[in-house]
Protein backbone atom coordinates (compact mmCIF):
# COMPACT_ATOMS: atom_id res chain seq x y z
CA UNK A 1 0.00 0.00 0.00
CA UNK A 2 2.80 2.48 0.72
CA UNK A 3 4.16 2.01 -2.99
CA UNK A 4 0.96 3.13 -3.99
CA UNK A 5 0.53 6.34 -2.33
CA UNK A 6 3.98 6.52 -3.21
CA UNK A 7 3.15 6.67 -6.95
CA UNK A 8 0.08 8.80 -6.33
CA UNK A 9 2.11 11.20 -4.45
CA UNK A 10 4.30 11.61 -7.37
CA UNK A 11 1.31 11.82 -9.84
CA UNK A 12 -0.45 14.54 -7.28
CA UNK A 13 3.22 16.56 -7.46
CA UNK A 14 3.38 16.50 -11.70
CA UNK A 15 -0.03 17.77 -12.06
CA UNK A 16 0.27 20.21 -9.26
CA UNK A 17 4.01 21.45 -11.01
CA UNK A 18 1.94 21.86 -14.00
CA UNK A 19 -0.77 24.05 -12.48
CA UNK A 20 1.88 26.20 -10.80
CA UNK A 21 3.36 26.93 -14.21
CA UNK A 22 0.00 27.45 -15.97
CA UNK A 23 -0.89 29.41 -12.69
CA UNK A 24 2.53 31.23 -12.87
CA UNK A 25 1.91 32.44 -16.59
CA UNK A 26 -1.24 33.59 -16.25
CA UNK A 27 -0.15 35.84 -13.46
CA UNK A 28 2.59 36.98 -15.44
CA UNK A 29 0.24 37.85 -17.98
CA UNK A 30 -2.17 39.59 -15.78
CA UNK A 31 0.77 41.98 -15.04
CA UNK A 32 1.49 42.77 -17.89
CA UNK A 33 -1.52 44.10 -18.97
CA UNK A 34 -2.49 45.87 -15.91
CA UNK A 35 0.91 47.31 -15.18
CA UNK A 36 -0.16 49.89 -13.76
CA UNK A 37 -2.64 48.73 -11.53
CA UNK A 38 -1.38 47.28 -8.46
CA UNK A 39 -2.68 43.33 -7.47
CA UNK A 40 -3.66 41.23 -4.55
CA UNK A 41 -3.34 38.02 -5.34
CA UNK A 42 -3.81 35.49 -2.45
CA UNK A 43 -1.49 32.50 -3.33
CA UNK A 44 -2.37 30.63 0.15
CA UNK A 45 -6.37 30.06 -0.51
CA UNK A 46 -5.70 28.58 -3.88
CA UNK A 47 -6.06 25.37 -4.45
CA UNK A 48 -3.13 24.76 -6.61
CA UNK A 49 -1.05 25.82 -3.97
CA UNK A 50 -2.72 23.82 -0.89
CA UNK A 51 -2.15 20.45 -3.31
CA UNK A 52 1.69 21.69 -3.73
CA UNK A 53 1.72 22.09 0.12
CA UNK A 54 -0.01 18.56 0.75
CA UNK A 55 2.43 16.70 -1.77
CA UNK A 56 4.97 18.26 -0.05
CA UNK A 57 3.93 17.35 3.24
CA UNK A 58 3.26 13.34 2.22
CA UNK A 59 6.83 13.64 0.47
CA UNK A 60 7.95 14.75 4.19
CA UNK A 61 6.26 11.82 6.04
CA UNK A 62 4.15 14.47 7.80
CA UNK A 63 0.74 12.41 6.74
CA UNK A 64 -1.66 14.00 9.12
CA UNK A 65 -0.86 17.62 8.05
CA UNK A 66 -1.03 16.56 4.65
CA UNK A 67 -4.67 14.91 5.20
CA UNK A 68 -5.95 18.30 7.14
CA UNK A 69 -5.13 20.05 3.61
CA UNK A 70 -6.86 17.39 1.45
CA UNK A 71 -9.84 17.72 3.88
CA UNK A 72 -9.90 21.22 3.31
CA UNK A 73 -9.45 20.94 -0.30
CA UNK A 74 -12.53 18.22 -0.30
CA UNK A 75 -14.82 20.80 1.52
CA UNK A 76 -13.86 23.49 -0.74
CA UNK A 77 -14.11 21.56 -4.33
CA UNK A 78 -16.87 18.66 -3.12
CA UNK A 79 -14.43 16.82 -5.71
CA UNK A 80 -14.21 12.91 -3.69
CA UNK A 81 -10.57 12.65 -5.34
CA UNK A 82 -9.39 14.66 -2.59
CA UNK A 83 -11.54 12.58 0.08
CA UNK A 84 -9.39 9.74 -0.99
CA UNK A 85 -6.36 11.65 -0.07
CA UNK A 86 -7.43 12.13 2.84
CA UNK A 87 -8.02 8.32 3.60
CA UNK A 88 -4.57 7.64 2.21
CA UNK A 89 -2.71 10.16 4.40
CA UNK A 90 -4.72 8.81 7.63
CA UNK A 91 -3.30 5.21 6.49
CA UNK A 92 0.33 6.24 5.95
CA UNK A 93 -0.23 8.24 9.46
CA UNK A 94 -1.39 4.93 11.06
CA UNK A 95 -4.76 6.43 11.57
CA UNK A 96 -6.57 3.54 10.68
CA UNK A 97 -9.68 3.76 11.84
CA UNK A 98 -10.53 7.12 10.42
CA UNK A 99 -8.66 6.05 7.04
CA UNK A 100 -11.46 3.26 6.71
CA UNK A 101 -14.04 5.02 7.19
CA UNK A 102 -13.22 7.91 5.04
CA UNK A 103 -11.82 4.94 2.70
CA UNK A 104 -15.81 3.39 2.69
CA UNK A 105 -17.11 7.11 2.27
CA UNK A 106 -15.12 7.37 -0.60
CA UNK A 107 -16.30 3.99 -2.18
CA UNK A 108 -20.05 4.80 -1.53
CA UNK A 109 -19.83 8.91 -3.26
CA UNK A 110 -17.78 7.14 -6.29
CA UNK A 111 -19.52 4.24 -6.18
CA UNK A 112 -16.91 2.41 -7.20
CA UNK A 113 -16.39 -0.51 -4.39
CA UNK A 114 -13.34 -2.16 -6.84
CA UNK A 115 -10.93 0.72 -6.06
CA UNK A 116 -7.35 -0.42 -5.22
CA UNK A 117 -6.02 1.71 -3.05
CA UNK A 118 -9.04 2.18 -0.71
CA UNK A 119 -9.34 -1.31 -0.66
CA UNK A 120 -6.00 -1.91 0.87
CA UNK A 121 -7.05 0.50 3.47
CA UNK A 122 -9.49 -1.83 4.09
CA UNK A 123 -8.03 -5.04 4.08
CA UNK A 124 -5.18 -3.73 6.17
CA UNK A 125 -7.80 -3.28 8.74
CA UNK A 126 -9.03 -6.58 8.12
CA UNK A 127 -5.51 -7.88 8.64
CA UNK A 128 -5.22 -5.86 12.03
CA UNK A 129 -8.07 -6.81 13.19
CA UNK A 130 -7.13 -10.82 12.21
CA UNK A 131 -9.84 -11.13 9.77
CA UNK A 132 -7.75 -12.90 7.11
CA UNK A 133 -10.90 -14.89 5.68
CA UNK A 134 -11.66 -10.76 4.43
CA UNK A 135 -8.47 -9.41 3.61
CA UNK A 136 -7.81 -12.32 1.40
CA UNK A 137 -10.94 -11.81 -0.47
CA UNK A 138 -10.29 -8.20 -0.68
CA UNK A 139 -6.53 -8.71 -1.77
CA UNK A 140 -7.36 -11.57 -4.74
CA UNK A 141 -9.57 -8.98 -6.00
CA UNK A 142 -7.07 -6.04 -5.90
CA UNK A 143 -4.50 -8.65 -7.10
CA UNK A 144 -6.97 -9.48 -10.28
CA UNK A 145 -7.45 -5.44 -10.59
CA UNK A 146 -3.77 -4.28 -10.22
CA UNK A 147 -1.04 -7.03 -9.22
CA UNK A 148 1.62 -6.35 -7.33
CA UNK A 149 4.73 -8.28 -6.06
CA UNK A 150 3.69 -6.82 -2.78
CA UNK A 151 -0.17 -7.82 -2.76
CA UNK A 152 1.15 -11.61 -3.70
CA UNK A 153 3.39 -11.42 -0.80
CA UNK A 154 1.07 -10.55 1.49
CA UNK A 155 -1.61 -12.93 0.18
CA UNK A 156 0.91 -15.66 0.07
CA UNK A 157 1.65 -14.92 4.40
CA UNK A 158 -2.19 -14.63 4.71
CA UNK A 159 -2.70 -17.94 3.22
CA UNK A 160 -0.02 -20.08 5.45
CA UNK A 161 -1.09 -18.29 8.59
CA UNK A 162 -4.56 -20.26 7.51
CA UNK A 163 -2.53 -22.85 6.79
CA UNK A 164 -3.52 -23.19 2.83
CA UNK A 165 -0.34 -23.84 1.29
CA UNK A 166 -1.53 -24.80 -1.88
CA UNK A 167 -2.94 -21.13 -2.19
CA UNK A 168 0.09 -19.54 -0.88
CA UNK A 169 2.23 -21.31 -3.64
CA UNK A 170 0.45 -20.04 -6.32
CA UNK A 171 1.36 -16.61 -5.03
CA UNK A 172 4.85 -17.64 -4.26
CA UNK A 173 4.73 -18.64 -7.97
CA UNK A 174 3.75 -15.39 -9.19
CA UNK A 175 6.58 -13.69 -7.29
CA UNK A 176 8.97 -15.96 -8.23
CA UNK A 177 8.07 -15.37 -11.87
CA UNK A 178 7.55 -12.30 -12.06
CA UNK A 179 10.79 -10.43 -14.03
CA UNK A 180 10.39 -7.17 -11.67
CA UNK A 181 11.87 -9.61 -8.53
CA UNK A 182 14.82 -10.64 -10.83
CA UNK A 183 18.19 -10.11 -8.13
CA UNK A 184 15.69 -9.14 -4.99
CA UNK A 185 15.58 -10.66 -1.82
CA UNK A 186 12.21 -11.25 -1.98
CA UNK A 187 12.78 -13.27 -5.14
CA UNK A 188 15.31 -15.48 -2.89
CA UNK A 189 12.74 -15.12 0.17
CA UNK A 190 9.90 -16.59 -2.33
CA UNK A 191 12.22 -19.66 -3.59
CA UNK A 192 12.98 -20.73 -0.08
CA UNK A 193 8.94 -20.66 0.80
CA UNK A 194 8.39 -22.28 -2.17
CA UNK A 195 10.90 -25.17 -1.45
CA UNK A 196 9.77 -25.77 1.96
CA UNK A 197 6.21 -25.79 1.20
CA UNK A 198 7.08 -28.67 -1.97
CA UNK A 199 9.18 -30.72 0.73
CA UNK A 200 6.54 -30.46 3.48
CA UNK A 201 4.15 -31.72 0.80
CA UNK A 202 6.67 -34.47 -0.34
CA UNK A 203 6.75 -32.98 -3.27
CA UNK A 204 9.89 -33.37 -4.17
CA UNK A 205 10.71 -32.86 -8.01
CA UNK A 206 8.73 -29.79 -7.95
CA UNK A 207 10.97 -28.52 -5.19
CA UNK A 208 14.24 -29.66 -6.92
CA UNK A 209 12.72 -28.09 -10.17
CA UNK A 210 12.75 -24.55 -8.54
CA UNK A 211 15.99 -25.06 -6.81
CA UNK A 212 17.80 -26.75 -10.24
CA UNK A 213 16.19 -23.48 -12.20
CA UNK A 214 17.32 -20.71 -9.26
CA UNK A 215 21.12 -22.62 -8.89
CA UNK A 216 22.11 -22.50 -13.00
CA UNK A 217 20.16 -19.45 -14.02
CA UNK A 218 23.02 -17.13 -12.55
CA UNK A 219 21.18 -15.47 -9.89
CA UNK A 220 21.96 -14.25 -6.30
CA UNK A 221 24.82 -15.93 -4.92
CA UNK A 222 23.76 -19.80 -3.33
CA UNK A 223 23.76 -20.51 0.46
CA UNK A 224 24.56 -24.12 -0.10
CA UNK A 225 24.74 -24.73 3.84
CA UNK A 226 21.12 -23.96 3.17
CA UNK A 227 20.58 -25.93 -0.03
CA UNK A 228 22.97 -28.91 0.09
CA UNK A 229 21.33 -31.09 3.12
CA UNK A 230 17.88 -30.92 0.65
CA UNK A 231 19.89 -32.76 -2.03
CA UNK A 232 21.67 -34.66 0.45
CA UNK A 233 17.91 -35.90 2.02
CA UNK A 234 16.64 -36.91 -1.27
CA UNK A 235 20.52 -38.13 -2.97
CA UNK A 236 20.64 -35.61 -5.62
CA UNK A 237 23.95 -34.41 -4.46
CA UNK A 238 25.05 -34.85 -8.16
CA UNK A 239 22.04 -32.96 -9.54
CA UNK A 240 23.22 -29.75 -7.41
CA UNK A 241 26.93 -30.43 -8.87
CA UNK A 242 25.31 -30.75 -12.50
CA UNK A 243 23.98 -26.77 -11.55
CA UNK A 244 26.80 -25.61 -10.31
CA UNK A 245 28.78 -26.56 -13.02
CA UNK A 246 26.21 -25.13 -15.27
CA UNK A 247 26.41 -21.75 -13.86
CA UNK A 248 30.33 -21.78 -13.61
CA UNK A 249 30.75 -22.75 -17.22
CA UNK A 250 27.95 -19.91 -18.46
CA UNK A 251 30.13 -17.16 -15.76
CA UNK A 252 33.36 -17.78 -14.60
CA UNK A 253 33.32 -15.44 -11.72
CA UNK A 254 35.03 -16.08 -8.04
CA UNK A 255 31.72 -16.27 -6.89
CA UNK A 256 30.61 -19.17 -8.99
CA UNK A 257 34.14 -20.98 -8.63
CA UNK A 258 33.63 -20.95 -4.88
CA UNK A 259 30.23 -22.10 -4.72
CA UNK A 260 31.43 -25.22 -7.54
CA UNK A 261 34.45 -25.64 -5.63
CA UNK A 262 32.74 -26.39 -2.32
CA UNK A 263 30.39 -28.94 -3.59
CA UNK A 264 33.36 -30.82 -4.95
CA UNK A 265 35.15 -30.64 -1.69
CA UNK A 266 31.93 -31.90 -0.03
CA UNK A 267 31.88 -34.57 -2.52
CA UNK A 268 35.44 -35.48 -1.55
CA UNK A 269 36.59 -34.72 -5.39
CA UNK A 270 39.62 -33.35 -5.07
CA UNK A 271 41.31 -33.81 -7.84
CA UNK A 272 38.81 -32.67 -10.37
CA UNK A 273 39.00 -29.69 -7.94
CA UNK A 274 42.19 -28.81 -8.33
CA UNK A 275 42.25 -29.49 -11.97
CA UNK A 276 39.23 -27.18 -12.36
CA UNK A 277 41.51 -24.06 -10.32
CA UNK A 278 44.67 -24.76 -11.99
CA UNK A 279 42.94 -24.50 -15.67
CA UNK A 280 41.31 -21.21 -15.00
CA UNK A 281 44.01 -19.81 -12.98
CA UNK A 282 44.49 -16.77 -14.66
CA UNK A 283 41.14 -15.95 -15.02
CA UNK A 284 40.52 -16.36 -11.28
CA UNK A 285 43.70 -14.75 -9.75
CA UNK A 286 44.95 -14.50 -6.36
CA UNK A 287 41.47 -15.45 -5.24
CA UNK A 288 41.43 -18.74 -7.07
CA UNK A 289 44.80 -19.56 -5.95
CA UNK A 290 43.45 -19.03 -2.36
CA UNK A 291 40.83 -21.67 -2.80
CA UNK A 292 43.32 -23.88 -4.49
CA UNK A 293 45.20 -23.66 -1.38
CA UNK A 294 42.19 -24.24 0.61
CA UNK A 295 41.76 -27.68 -1.26
CA UNK A 296 45.20 -28.85 -0.73
CA UNK A 297 44.32 -28.49 2.84
CA UNK A 298 40.92 -30.22 2.85
CA UNK A 299 42.69 -32.98 0.80
CA UNK A 300 45.48 -33.43 3.86
CA UNK A 301 48.23 -32.37 1.36
CA UNK A 302 50.21 -29.92 4.04
CA UNK A 303 53.33 -29.20 2.20
CA UNK A 304 51.37 -28.12 -0.97
CA UNK A 305 49.25 -25.96 0.85
CA UNK A 306 52.19 -23.88 2.53
CA UNK A 307 53.95 -24.11 -0.54
CA UNK A 308 50.79 -21.82 -2.10
CA UNK A 309 50.22 -19.89 1.31
CA UNK A 310 54.32 -18.43 0.67
CA UNK A 311 53.79 -17.95 -3.14
CA UNK A 312 50.78 -15.60 -2.05
CA UNK A 313 52.30 -14.01 0.91
CA UNK A 314 55.17 -12.80 -1.80
CA UNK A 315 52.35 -11.53 -4.15
CA UNK A 316 50.57 -9.95 -1.63
CA UNK A 317 52.31 -9.45 1.25
CA UNK A 318 49.29 -10.34 3.14
CA UNK A 319 50.59 -11.65 7.20
CA UNK A 320 47.40 -13.87 7.54
CA UNK A 321 48.99 -16.01 3.98
CA UNK A 322 52.52 -15.84 5.75
CA UNK A 323 51.40 -17.38 9.42
CA UNK A 324 49.44 -20.08 7.52
CA UNK A 325 52.21 -20.87 5.42
CA UNK A 326 53.85 -21.76 8.69
CA UNK A 327 50.40 -23.72 10.18
CA UNK A 328 50.67 -25.62 6.86
CA UNK A 329 54.66 -26.54 7.31
CA UNK A 330 53.77 -28.06 10.61
CA UNK A 331 51.06 -30.05 9.33
CA UNK A 332 53.49 -30.95 6.85
CA UNK A 333 55.81 -31.96 9.28
CA UNK A 334 56.47 -35.77 9.73
CA UNK A 335 59.53 -35.58 12.75
CA UNK A 336 58.09 -33.01 14.89
CA UNK A 337 61.43 -32.02 16.96
CA UNK A 338 62.98 -28.53 18.04
CA UNK A 339 65.35 -28.81 14.47
CA UNK A 340 62.38 -29.35 12.46
CA UNK A 341 59.46 -26.94 14.33
CA UNK A 342 62.36 -23.65 14.81
CA UNK A 343 61.65 -22.58 11.14
CA UNK A 344 57.94 -22.79 12.02
CA UNK A 345 57.89 -20.94 15.02
CA UNK A 346 60.29 -17.98 13.38
CA UNK A 347 58.18 -17.48 10.83
CA UNK A 348 55.09 -17.56 13.18
CA UNK A 349 57.12 -15.06 15.36
CA UNK A 350 57.62 -12.92 12.46
CA UNK A 351 54.24 -13.05 11.29
CA UNK A 352 52.98 -11.60 14.50
CA UNK A 353 55.72 -8.73 14.64
CA UNK A 354 54.95 -7.85 11.02
CA UNK A 355 51.13 -8.01 12.20
CA UNK A 356 51.60 -5.41 14.97
CA UNK A 357 53.75 -3.34 13.17
CA UNK A 358 50.43 -3.07 10.64
CA UNK A 359 47.69 -2.72 13.37
CA UNK A 360 50.24 0.24 14.98
CA UNK A 361 50.06 1.85 11.82
CA UNK A 362 46.91 1.78 10.71
CA UNK A 363 45.17 2.01 15.04
CA UNK A 364 43.46 -1.11 14.60
CA UNK A 365 42.96 -3.89 17.78
CA UNK A 366 43.52 -7.62 17.17
CA UNK A 367 41.39 -9.89 15.56
CA UNK A 368 39.68 -13.57 16.56
CA UNK A 369 42.24 -13.95 13.34
CA UNK A 370 45.18 -13.09 15.17
CA UNK A 371 44.47 -14.76 18.19
CA UNK A 372 44.20 -18.33 16.33
CA UNK A 373 47.88 -17.68 15.49
CA UNK A 374 49.10 -16.29 18.71
CA UNK A 375 47.68 -19.68 20.29
CA UNK A 376 49.33 -21.97 17.36
CA UNK A 377 52.32 -20.44 18.55
CA UNK A 378 52.00 -20.49 21.96
CA UNK A 379 50.55 -24.06 22.10
CA UNK A 380 53.39 -25.44 19.71
CA UNK A 381 56.21 -24.00 22.26
CA UNK A 382 54.10 -25.39 25.26
CA UNK A 383 53.41 -29.17 23.89
CA UNK A 384 57.41 -29.17 22.21
CA UNK A 385 59.46 -27.95 25.47
CA UNK A 386 60.46 -25.10 23.47
CA UNK A 387 60.04 -22.33 25.98
CA UNK A 388 56.95 -22.83 28.24
CA UNK A 389 56.41 -19.97 29.79
CA UNK A 390 57.04 -17.58 26.76
CA UNK A 391 54.42 -20.05 24.82
CA UNK A 392 51.88 -19.53 27.36
CA UNK A 393 52.62 -15.25 27.29
CA UNK A 394 51.15 -15.71 23.13
CA UNK A 395 48.34 -18.20 24.48
CA UNK A 396 47.30 -15.26 27.17
CA UNK A 397 47.43 -12.84 24.46
CA UNK A 398 44.82 -15.03 22.24
CA UNK A 399 42.71 -15.61 25.05
CA UNK A 400 42.41 -12.13 25.72
CA UNK A 401 41.07 -11.48 22.57
CA UNK A 402 38.48 -14.35 22.56
CA UNK A 403 38.22 -14.90 26.92
CA UNK A 404 36.01 -17.87 26.66
CA UNK A 405 37.51 -20.14 24.02
CA UNK A 406 37.80 -23.48 24.75
CA UNK A 407 40.71 -24.31 22.53
CA UNK A 408 42.90 -21.60 23.96
CA UNK A 409 41.77 -22.33 27.51
CA UNK A 410 42.74 -25.95 26.65
CA UNK A 411 46.41 -24.44 25.64
CA UNK A 412 46.86 -22.36 28.96
CA UNK A 413 45.34 -25.13 31.16
CA UNK A 414 48.49 -27.57 29.37
CA UNK A 415 50.59 -24.79 29.85
CA UNK A 416 50.10 -25.04 33.37
CA UNK A 417 50.25 -28.66 33.61
CA UNK A 418 53.62 -28.68 32.13
CA UNK A 419 54.81 -26.57 34.86
CA UNK A 420 53.55 -29.03 37.03
CA UNK A 421 51.03 -26.41 38.25
CA UNK A 422 48.16 -29.09 39.37
CA UNK A 423 45.85 -26.43 40.89
CA UNK A 424 46.31 -23.65 38.47
CA UNK A 425 45.74 -26.56 35.58
CA UNK A 426 42.53 -27.73 37.34
CA UNK A 427 41.27 -24.38 37.68
CA UNK A 428 41.91 -23.03 34.10
CA UNK A 429 40.42 -25.96 32.45
CA UNK A 430 37.58 -25.86 34.35
CA UNK A 431 36.58 -22.83 32.78
CA UNK A 432 35.50 -24.67 29.79
CA UNK A 433 32.24 -25.67 29.59
CA UNK A 434 31.69 -29.51 29.68
CA UNK A 435 29.70 -30.28 26.75
CA UNK A 436 32.58 -28.50 24.96
CA UNK A 437 34.49 -30.74 25.70
CA UNK A 438 32.92 -33.79 24.38
CA UNK A 439 33.51 -35.33 21.28
CA UNK A 440 37.17 -33.69 20.88
CA UNK A 441 39.98 -36.46 21.51
CA UNK A 442 42.77 -33.89 22.61
CA UNK A 443 40.34 -31.53 25.37
CA UNK A 444 39.29 -35.22 26.49
CA UNK A 445 42.88 -36.43 27.13
CA UNK A 446 43.95 -33.36 28.69
CA UNK A 447 40.78 -33.37 31.07
CA UNK A 448 41.92 -37.07 32.32
CA UNK A 449 45.69 -36.07 32.38
CA UNK A 450 44.68 -32.80 34.58
CA UNK A 451 42.30 -34.53 36.87
CA UNK A 452 44.92 -37.05 37.62
CA UNK A 453 47.14 -34.39 38.35
CA UNK A 454 48.44 -33.91 42.13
Amino acid sequence: MRRNIVILTCRVGLVCAMLMHISCANTAKNLDQNIQHTQTYDVENTADFLMLQAADFMNQERFLEAADIYNKLYKQTKNIYFLKQVALAKSQAGNIESAVEIAKQYQTLSKNLDDVDTNLIIAEDHIRKKQYALATILLEKIVTISPSLHTHYVLSNLYLQENMPKKALKHLVSIYDDPMSAGTKLKLESLNQIVTIYLKLQEIDEALHYLNMYISNNEYSVNLQTFFPIYAKVNKIDVLKENLEKRFFEDKSVENARMLVSILVQLQHYEEAIKLLKEDAILLGNDGQEMLMQVYVEHGDFKQASKMASDLYAQTKRTDLLGLSAVYKYEAIASKDKQTLKPVINTLKTMLTQRNKELKETQQKLTKNDAFFYNFLGYLMIVHDFNIDEGMQYVSKALAIEPTSAEYLDSLAWGFYKKGNCKQAKETFNLIAPDMIQGIPELMEHSRAINECN
